[in-house]
């Protein structure tokens, strides 16, 4: 590791410091490195759309909605390719929480989010994206080789 020396103004060391304590760090170097992480990964995908991601996708979707399941269903068909997962729960009898695991480019990722996220009777979504180089290749437990994918963060 290397050391460097920053010069922040009071109030952003008092909101470091709040931080690291509300989330447990040991100290405010490890608040600000995973402070920097986070920051340069969205930097990453705003300057490179066509960068690779793991993403986690969450939406609240109110029952009894026209066509809503429907028009859900289609864009996730469309785009069968970027999900890997998704749950539903039920919130009450008038929602339920949705979700969705997706890999793909960041650029893709984000235009399903926001087809999913503008459909009438969608509220608060959330979307979580992690920059991750994804591969395919063959992997190996026997014999026989298989394709695999791996994903590295």
């Amino acid at each position: 590791m290397q050391r460097i020396t920053v010069t922040l103004d009071p109030d952003l060391v008092a909101e470091v410091d709040r931080v690291a304590e509300r989330r447990g760090y040991a100290g405010r170097s490890e608040a600000m490195r995973d402070l920097l992480r986070r920051g340069l990964a969205e930097t990453r995908r705003d300057l490179d759309p066509a960068l690779s991601c793991v993403a986690t996708f969450s939406f609240v979707a109110e029952a009894g909605v026209r066509d809503l399941g429907q028009r859900l269903a289609a864009i996730q068909q469309r785009r069968h390719d970027l999900v890997i997962a998704q749950v539903q729960v039920p919130l009450d009898h008038e929602a339920s929480l949705h979700t969705l695991l997706v890999r793909g480019p960041v650029r893709e990722i984000l235009d399903f989010a926001d087809a999913v996220a503008t459909q009438r009777g969608i509220r608060h979504d959330s979307l979580s994206i992690i920059p991750a180089r994804i591969e395919l290749g063959d992997h190996r437990h026997g014999p026989d080789p298989h394709p695999h994918e791996h994903i590295r963060t």
